[in-house]
């Protein structure tokens, strides 16, 4: 019994821890999408015009104001945005009702509180739109989205905004209409970022017109991530070859690169052929007839190559003859001598 009991604590107890878990953790989404609705502040701004003759008016205005909250302001009411009131005559006062923000849920007790506020007010000074329009002005200028409603009897001139003369002739036109059936003039103008972006004139009991406001601007472009890895430069062009200009010359391609020279041509020459001397041996050879022949060949290439005539070649010739043949003469007995001197010495030797 008793582990029946401690289990069903148990089972109890982890209950309810899971729902608080999921409490935190469902908060904060809840309220992420509360502040992407409220990325730009939508201000709503009511303004009442206290003089003596919107004392008759009252009636309508809380009418008129019932049938704006009911429409949520024809849909542009969103929650969380922020409703201000003003009032004014030849004074402006404000601070008198507290700020409020928009939860449709709420819209019957909102509505009821401020159409007793205006009930409650003092009416019996003449309007002035000049101790109105510097402080809304101001307003204007440190608003990202405003919304103004002005609430008045049309029959002092508008001046200060962008639309003071569209405004004051539909007063004109209308002073009449509106002052016999008890009903307020409702003048819209909006602004965005500062500036006035559009304005209507209403008649109730006819529905309130809201100007449109101008697209938003794009949000900027998120920053690039820190972490990102720098961005390789290319590497630098390889230096480029200079390249030596082509020479054609007939058919043949040459990168301007000499060709090489051909060999020399051998220099014809008349000088005769070297002669070997003979070394000298104790062989006794017969006499050298083959210098005959080397100067007979001689002297036929020599008579050729000077060009002179079958005289002067023969009378060369036969010079040449006898020169070879005293040449030969002179080396038979060159050698005999030397032989009878080889022979002597042997017998003395002997001797």
């Amino acid at each position: 019994m008793n582990n029946q009991r401690y289990y069903g604590q148990f089972i109890l107890r982890a209950r309810i821890f899971a729902v608080l878990f999921a409490g935190i953790f469902l908060i904060p989404p809840a309220h992420a999408q509360e502040e992407t609705r409220q990325a730009i502040d939508n201000r709503f701004l009511l303004i009442f015009d206290t003089s003596a003759d919107m004392k008759k008016r009252v009636p309508m205005v809380q009418k008129a104001l019932d049938n704006l909250f009911v429409t949520s302001m024809d849909g542009q009411l969103q929650p969380g945005n922020s409703i201000g009131v003003w009032t004014f005559d030849q004074n402006l006062r404000l601070g008198q009702a507290p700020l409020q923000y928009w939860v449709p849920a709420e819209a019957a007790t909102m509505t009821a509180n401020i159409a007793s506020f205006v009930g409650k007010q003092h009416y019996g000074k003449t309007t002035h739109f000049e101790a109105l329009q510097p402080l809304l002005n101001q307003v204007v200028e440190g608003s990202e989205r405003l919304t103004v409603l002005i609430f008045c009897d049309g029959e002092a001139p508008v001046n200060g905004t962008p639309y003071d003369a569209g405004i004051n002739q539909m007063f004109q036109q209308r002073l009449a209409a509106q002052k016999k059936a008890r009903q307020p003039f409702i003048i819209v103008m909006r602004a965005q970022f500062g500036q006035y972006v559009g304005c209507t004139v209403d008649f109730p009991p006819d529905q309130v017109d809201f100007p449109d406001f101008p697209p938003l601007p794009e949000p900027p472009p998120p920053p690039a991530p820190t972490n990102q890895a720098p961005v390789s430069t290319p590497p630098p062009p390889a230096p480029s070859v200079v390249v030596p200009s082509l020479i054609i010359v007939g058919t043949n391609v040459n990168a301007n690169v000499p060709a090489n020279p051909p060999p020399p041509a051998p220099k014809p020459t008349n000088a005769p052929p070297p002669i070997v001397p003979v070394a000298q041996t104790n062989v006794i050879a017969a006499p050298p007839t083959n210098i005959v022949m080397q100067t007979n060949i001689l002297s036929a290439s020599s008579s050729k190559s000077s060009g002179l005539g079958s005289g002067g070649a023969l009378a060369i010739g036969g010079i040449f003859s006898i020169a070879a043949a005293a040449l030969g003469i002179f080396v038979w007995f060159r050698i005999r001598k030397t032989d009878s001197s080889l022979i002597t010495r042997s017998m003395n030797d002997r001797k």
